[in-house]
């Protein structure tokens, strides 16, 4: 059924601009000072300045064109974990009119293949630790050595640095006319989408410089010069490209880099730089909650966590926010929205919600999946017209893939996946919502629930997927004990009938997504209370 009223945001539309992204950030009227401080390696201090990246991105793209010969519109993969130079050659790509793709740095070599043959990838650039799979790869998609870099500053084995082709000369940037700037495509993140193989996102130069104006005028309070970004998430996730690469240089914030999650790196850098907004994900929320190492760090510089990529519950939010004192609010988005569809706002006290939409957004609710347009909504898919008319309906639409809500003050709620949603006996069953109510048990750190088919009762029933807390090892029945204190507290379609089961770790995607195929694999296969 449908839901024939279209909600739009109560923030005023904002004036977008038809322009590059590199010009909107380095040609800008209101420019941060050549020496005002961008980015920060917190591992060894090493900064990158205003006037230094303008002049390096034209020095490589000058490379990019004349010296590995790609010609506008082509191609490049970047396969690296986070460094303090990947922000550079993305703005590099953009001041070549190149498309850069980005490529998950966890890839194994199935993968990556994938990548590099459906993006068309004509060079690829990669970090040291993972140069192993690309090599692979590279083999399987006929690229040669000659079109291989790395990274870092200094060449490994055969392969010549990236950095190499950057010499004393300067590109001149493309400008682009307003209808070129929704052509052309600025980079390339790959998402599943609502369902199937990861696909390229078609983000366009409209699309992202639409998504900086749009976070700034929906709330501009984090977005100052004085700003202080502490990156976690990869750099080659949308979340990572567009907060910590392209807004840090528009709203002449700082973002300090580091190259991984580790607990204790993070919460020192917090410490020590005086971080005044931590983007985090679900599992980061978790230890936040329950981490001893948390007390033992002064994190008062932050005015709030910024949590997306999937929902948290609200009691953890409670835990969180009075452990930490400090707010939690949440935002929601996806790859192909070019990051962000709604974000709640520091005012905001209302739980579970994820907000109001952001400006020159509108949504709608069909069969209860959430509906959107916007400026920053996808091109589309590359190569992929059936992933297209599956995303967008005939009058222009985009489907989410997810249930949601809203209230009476159009603040958004998201439910769960459609296609997460388990069916027991035509009742629906959110998995987000069982695994809200499991971590408030004090045996369980962790869990994750998915639907398994019991073919004598011809329905899909819930399991639930746990990790015990250190005091709760040991203990014997602990999964029908837990299956038991779940069926006290929920309706009967909600309980587990599909059994509890005890794992050493809940998989996740470096985003914080649990990865329920993953543990739909296992389903069946294991009996109650074995360890994948």
């Amino acid at each position: 059924m449908a839901d024939n009223k279209i909600y739009y945001s109560p923030f005023p539309d904002v004036e977008l601009p038809g322009t590059s992204i590199w010009h909107f950030i380095f040609a800008n009227p209101n420019p941060p000072d050549d020496d005002k401080v961008v980015y920060v390696d917190c591992l060894t201090d090493r900064q990158i300045k205003f006037g230094e990246l303008k002049s390096l991105s034209k020095r490589l793209a000058y490379g990019l064109i004349h010296r590995a010969k790609l010609t506008k519109d082509d191609v490049f993969l970047m396969f690296s974990a986070n460094t303090l130079l990947y922000p550079v050659l993305v703005h590099a790509a953009q001041a070549a009119t190149l498309c850069v793709t980005l490529a998950n740095s966890t890839y194994q070599v199935d993968e990556l293949e994938h990548q590099i043959n459906d993006s068309g990838a004509k060079v690829i650039v990669v970090g040291k630790s993972v140069i192993e799979v690309a090599k692979k790869a590279a083999v399987k998609c006929g690229i040669a050595d000659r079109d291989i870099y790395v990274m870092d500053e200094e060449g490994y084995e055969h392969y010549q640095s990236i950095w190499s082709l950057a010499g004393r000369e300067e590109l001149d940037p493309l400008h682009l006319s307003p209808k070129e700037a929704k052509q052309r495509t600025a980079f390339m993140c790959y998402s599943s989408g609502t369902t199937g193989k990861a696909k390229g996102v078609k983000t366009s130069h409209y699309n992202l410089t639409s998504m900086i104006l749009q976070l700034r005028a929906g709330d501009p309070g984090p977005y100052t010069p004085s700003a202080k970004f502490a990156v976690i998430v990869p750099l080659y996730h949308i979340y990572g490209t567009v907060f910590f690469i392209f807004m840090p240089p528009f709203c002449h914030a700082t973002t300090h880099i580091l190259p991984r999650f580790e607990l204790e790196m993070w919460l020192k850098s917090i410490q020590k730089y005086r971080i005044t907004l931590a983007h985090i994900v679900p599992p980061i929320a978790l230890l936040l909650a329950k981490h001893p190492l948390v007390d033992k760090y002064d994190l008062s510089s932050v005015g709030v966590w910024g949590c997306a990529a999937a929902p948290l519950g609200n009691d953890l939010i409670e835990v969180v926010e009075m452990r930490t004192k400090i707010p939690v609010r949440e935002g929601y988005g996806m790859t192909e929205s070019t990051c962000v569809i709604s974000y709640a706002r520091r005012e905001n006290l209302k739980r579970g919600t994820v907000g109001p939409l952001m400006p020159n957004m509108s949504a709608k609710i069909v069969d209860g999946e959430l509906l959107i347009k916007g400026p920053n909504v996808m091109k589309g898919y590359l190569r992929n017209p059936e992933a297209d008319i599956a995303a967008f309906t005939e009058d222009g639409w985009m489907r989410t893939g997810d249930i949601a809500w809203f209230d009476d003050d159009d603040d958004l709620f998201i439910v769960d996946r459609v296609k997460e949603v388990i069916k027991y006996k035509g009742i629906q069953v959110p998995p987000a919502e069982l695994e809200d109510l499991l971590l408030k048990h004090p045996d369980v750190d962790d869990a994750a629930v998915i639907g398994v088919y019991k073919p004598d009762e011809v329905t899909e029933v819930p399991k639930a997927y746990i990790v015990l807390s250190a005091s709760a090892k040991g203990k014997s029945n602990i999964e029908m004990a837990i299956a038991a204190w779940v069926a006290t507290c929920v309706a009967n379609h909600k309980k587990l009938r599909g059994g509890v089961q005890v794992i050493d770790v809940i998989p996740k995607s470096p985003s914080g997504k649990i990865l329920r195929r993953l543990l739909k694999d296992h389903s069946g296969l294991k009996t109650v209370g074995t360890r994948l």
